[in-house]
């Protein structure tokens, strides 16, 4: 697709930079909307304190002090706590991560209340926006891979063109799933030069082809972008149809609109869920070997067929087994403090008879 450039920003075959105007437009986010709230809460705590104080030490009548006070003290921690500081949706939110077992859903992650069953399978967002996840599956490249590559990021600015004059908000979805190639390895193995023990450079070496071994067997074969947008859905739509075209022009065959069973499985990789189990982390933490902690010790061990056995004692009854003892060492030393009252006793009565006699 070829789109006429009049500003002259357009580059050619061979540059390696270009000089873009910026226009920083930033409304603010998350953070700046927390911080806000945190000084205006700072704010109305100091005011509040210094009206609860003057008017608790003012002339009015000890009655009308103390309800007064009171009602300022009550009126500035409400609209600090539940206006401010959202205390009840923060208490609502931990008591479905609890409820939950700290699992989170893919909507609550990526901030998504609806997803639409029907295509295009348009995503809701709690923030009032709409959008679109597409998986865009890459092409192979016949013929000179500079040309290639120029002509493929040549067809994705033509997208993102496309994307501004059409209001639509358009993301790349890094991910972890697959890893490619990392230019860093380039530097590790020309620092070996630099290394003047032969040793010590075979094994650096070693450990660098075996890093550039490993992720070469791993190939990105797809990309995944959002587009968000504000508005009518129609429109919004034909423009990244539009898009989408521009996308088949760059080294990419086909794409897919992911839908709900999809978007599950991209949290996974995005997030590196496959390559981390909870349950195989707490497996491994109680496992016999050189990586069992010795701070953590198994209390019991439940079968396949729901019978249990002991291993060792839980801090509780360790607790109740050290009180008991307590206690009975307590008891036996009431026990030997009568005797040996008693034992003296008699003695004194062997002295007086002795006396007597």
């Amino acid at each position: 697709m070829n789109i006429e450039d009049s500003t002259g920003m357009r580059p050619e075959m061979g540059d390696s930079t270009i000089t873009l105007p910026i226009t920083f437009d930033y409304s603010g986010g998350r953070k700046d909307t927390s911080k806000t709230a945190k000084v205006w809460s700072i704010i109305l705590a100091v005011v509040g304190i210094l009206i609860f104080f003057g008017t608790l030490f003012g002339n009015a009548e000890l009655i009308s002090k103390i309800i007064i006070s009171s009602v300022v003290l009550i009126v500035f921690s409400t609209v600090i706590r539940f206006f401010l500081l959202k205390e009840k949706e923060k208490k609502e939110a931990m008591k479905r991560v609890i409820h939950t077992d700290y699992k989170l859903a893919y909507k609550d992650i990526w901030g998504i209340y609806k997803v639409e069953h029907i295509h295009p399978h348009i995503c809701r967002f709690r923030n009032g926006k709409s959008g679109i996840y597409i998986r865009l599956n890459k092409d192979v490249i016949l013929g000179k891979y500079s040309e290639a590559e120029y002509e493929h990021y040549e067809a994705i600015a033509d997208a993102y063109n496309l994307a501004g004059a059409g209001k639509v908000q358009m993301i790349h979805v890094d991910y972890m799933d697959n890893v490619g190639t990392d230019d860093r390895l380039e530097l590790s193995f020309r620092s070996l030069e630099d290394v003047s023990n032969p040793d010590l450079r075979d094994l650096l070496t070693d450990i660098f082809s075996y890093q550039q071994e490993n992720i070469s067997r791993r190939v990105s074969t797809f990309d995944v972008y959002v587009f968000l947008w504000t508005g009518n859905d129609r429109t919004a739509w034909n423009s990244i149809q539009r898009i989408l075209n521009c996308f088949l022009e760059a080294n990419y065959r086909s794409y897919q609109i992911l839908d709900e069973k999809d978007l599950r499985e991209l949290t996974k990789i995005v997030f590196n869920l496959n390559d981390f189990s909870v349950s195989e982390a707490s497996a491994e933490t109680f496992s016999t070997g050189d990586s069992v902690r010795s701070s953590i010790t198994a209390i019991s061990l439940t079968n396949a067929d729901g019978t249990v056995v002991k291993l060792g004692k839980t801090k509780k009854e360790k607790e109740d087994e050290e009180k008991a003892r307590i206690l009975d060492e307590e008891a036996r030393k009431k026990v030997r403090g009568k005797k040996s009252v008693n034992k003296k006793d008699s003695d004194d009565d062997d002295e007086l008879f002795k006396d007597i006699f």
